[in-house]
């Protein structure tokens, strides 16, 4: 137990070398330069909470979710130990754990991305049609969506239409809470141009075959990245899988990974594996649609 305990702690220390490698930079950093451990611990921390608020369950924070992760790698290293008798394999099995608790968690996250980019499509295909029969201004487009729009988005129209603030403010407050690049294109047509809808129905054609083809290109791009990561995924796996077979039949070609030496050099081999995989899980990574930022809204 005390084997398996060391590799366990050593598997979470190179999880958050890993995290730290793989979380992007946050967009604002504090003026005062902080110590390398706190920025660290900020950018995994903010990376937390900006996947649990893009999977929008209501029972899921960023703490629960770290619980979680953390509860799936002792869980997933403890069995890992006991069952194969190698404590260095603990380590991989708790990343693995790790892993799997965030790739459900992300899963959720990308098919509400999903869901609101087709909502904000369909948006803009209403907006359109409202404003080329010339029977409503944006003004009172805007409420019609909040009326008979698509779901996702009738709350955030409601709140635009009715909003008391003033119109810029009022997008502006949509734009932060939904975050959507996609989003951020139509706030941006309706703020640069003026109320007139007759001015405003070639624009919106235009913007939808924007984003038509943005959500086309982006979709595409995910799907080849998703069959890249897979294999680099299946590459990684099959030298584990291949000893935890071996365990499993009582190999005795294993003899050599149950003593200190044999173990110091498996958990380095399997070190490098998990470098190599981080590396090419760096390399497939998309940048995605880059949000749009208007300085006056």
């Amino acid at each position: 137990m005390l084997e398996v305990a060391a590799a366990l702690s050593a598997g979470l220390g190179t999880f958050g070398a890993i995290l730290a490698v793989a979380v992007p930079a946050p967009l604002h950093e504090d003026a005062l330069p902080r110590p390398w451990l706190q920025r660290v611990g900020g950018r995994w921390w903010s990376a937390q909470a900006s996947l649990v608020r893009s999977a929008g369950w209501p029972w899921l924070t960023a703490r629960r979710l770290v619980c979680l992760q953390l509860a799936a790698a002792i869980g997933g290293g403890t069995f890992a130990g006991e069952l194969t008798g190698l404590a260095p394999l603990a380590v991989p099995a708790a990343v693995g754990a790790v892993g799997a608790v965030y790739g459900v968690v992300s899963a959720r996250a990308r098919s509400q991305q999903v869901v609101r980019q087709d909502a904000v499509l369909e948006a803009v295909r209403m907006l359109r049609q409202l404003l080329e029969t010339g029977a409503s201004n944006v003004q009172q487009a805007v409420e019609i969506l909040g009326q008979r729009g698509p779901m996702p988005l009738r709350s955030e129209f409601r709140l635009i239409a009715g909003s008391s603030t003033g119109r810029r403010q009022a997008w502006s407050a949509a734009r932060a809470r939904i975050a959507e690049p996609l989003f951020d294109m139509l706030a941006a047509a309706v703020l640069i141009q003026g109320p007139g809808g007759g001015e405003l129905a070639p624009l919106f054609a235009d913007l939808e075959a924007s984003v038509s083809a943005a959500q086309e290109v982006e979709r595409e791009a995910r799907a080849l990245q998703v069959q890249a990561r897979s294999a680099s995924s299946i590459i990684v796996a099959l030298p584990i899988a291949f000893l935890v077979a071996l365990s499993a039949l009582h190999s005795p070609y294993l003899e050599a990974f149950q003593k200190p030496a044999g173990e110091v050099f498996l958990l380095a081999m399997l070190g490098i594996m998990g470098c190599s995989y981080v590396w090419m899980r760096h390399l497939l990574r998309l940048p995605g649609l880059e949000r749009v930022r208007l300085a006056d809204a």
